[in-house]
């Protein structure tokens, strides 16, 4: 490649990341299809053909996993509705860009893509404190900012998200990452000294960011973020810890951890109906989960290649009948193909913190969803720079 292709790879690769993990309401809307994003799908096609049109892992499984989800609609004609599925493809032909520019055009160094998720997290805060001061001004509603509705949180907001518990996400993944990257530039697992000699002011963002949000799932994301410095050589120092965060989930009187404390309890009585009386926010998320542990039918042909399309909304995101990855409507087959590509694409370790985010915050899904592929793309670059790193191939003063 060039080095001006490479300059311009790198350019839209960034793009593509930032575009797909925030969400300017007053241009793309909160409910429905974001055109923005739409027209720059399209496009992707044509930049694949101009700076990248190779065959790539993520090509393949990809496609395949498409492939079997078209099957998967079509044993169902009468809900078969084209505009989803071709907006899956847009979502699918969108990732595969981005992972060819990252990962077979390599357009990105170490430290470039440090500095690309420390300004992501840079800009959400920026847009948060601006939503903080204009609360605290006594101004709920300014679609100018990115405030468009009254969440009766404090001065919890949205960001540039499309809602607190979405703004979590793409914090808890955009830190942990930078963890791993950082790790990559020490040469060993860091520790809490290291993180603040190398991410102080980031770190410091991020805690305001996940702490005065106003999202339960913040606190989901903190726990599995603090599972990182769990290390053998401070087993009691991690126990004391654990028992004092045990105890300060159980009775600390604070609303959003009570939100969140409320969800934990309610999901393992696997009722839907005490999910959504806990926390409405969290019971879109949840609710998935419990429907794929209990109606979940392994011995018919719907179980394992769905109901068809849109079979899981089709009474409402909070029915029996919504599962994670698209379960519901493209069957426990296609699931399986997606997490093939998924682990060979955009995590590098099943058994990792990246796994256990993934399936817990992001539901293990991506779907016709643009933040839940943004926040794959994140672990991918990050998986890339591993892979290099093992590789010795890593040069970070280029």
């Amino acid at each position: 490649m060039r080095v001006s292709d490479l300059v311009i790879g790198r350019n839209i690769a960034a793009f593509l990341l930032v575009l797909f993990c925030v969400q300017y309401i007053p241009i793309e809307s909160r409910d429905g299809v974001s055109y923005l994003k739409l027209a720059v799908s399209l496009l992707c096609p044509f930049i694949l053909l101009k700076y990248s049109f190779k065959v790539s892992k993520a090509m393949v499984y990809f496609f395949a996993y498409y492939i079997v989800v078209i099957i998967a609609a079509n044993l169902h004609p009468e809900t078969l509705r084209w505009s989803t599925v071709l907006f899956l493809f847009s979502f699918i032909i969108t990732y595969i860009t981005y992972y060819n520019l990252v990962v077979v055009e390599g357009v990105f160094t170490l430290d470039c893509y440090i500095q690309l998720l420390e300004r992501l997290l840079f800009l959400l805060f920026f847009v948060l404190i601006i939503q903080q001061c204009a609360l605290l001004a006594g101004v709920v509603i300014f679609p100018a900012i990115n405030l468009v509705q009254d969440l009766s949180r404090g001065i919890g907001a949205n960001s540039l998200t499309y809602e607190p518990s979405t703004f979590a996400l793409v914090c808890s993944f955009s830190y942990l990452s930078l963890l791993r990257l950082y790790e990559l530039k020490a040469g060993h697992k860091l520790t809490f000294q290291e993180v603040l000699f190398y991410m102080k002011k980031t770190t410091y963002m991020f805690l305001w960011c996940m702490l005065t949000m106003g999202s339960a799932s913040a606190f989901v994301g903190l726990a599995i973020i603090a599972m990182y410095f769990f290390q053998k050589r401070n087993l009691l120092t991690v126990i004391m810890i654990f028992i004092i965060a045990v105890m300060t989930f159980l009775y600390a009187d604070f609303e959003q951890l009570n939100r969140a404390r409320d969800s934990v309890m309610a999901f393992f009585s696997l009722s839907s109906e005490n999910v959504m009386k806990a926390d409405g926010s969290a019971a879109a998320r949840i609710i998935p989960v419990i429907n794929t542990l209990t109606r979940l039918d392994l011995f018919s042909i719907e179980g394992w290649m769905g109901h068809g399309v849109d079979y899981g909304l089709s009474k409402w995101i909070f029915s029996d009948r919504v599962m994670i990855g698209g379960i519901a409507d493209y069957g426990l087959f296609s699931f399986l193909v997606m997490l093939v590509g998924v682990f060979s694409c955009m995590i590098r370790r099943i058994f990792s913190l990246e796994t256990l985010m993934w399936c817990v915050l992001g539901l293990a899904t991506l779907a016709n969803v643009p933040f839940h592929w943004g926040l794959m793309m994140i672990f991918t670059g990050v998986r890339y720079f591993q892979i290099e790193a093992e590789n010795g191939r890593i040069d970070n003063n280029s």
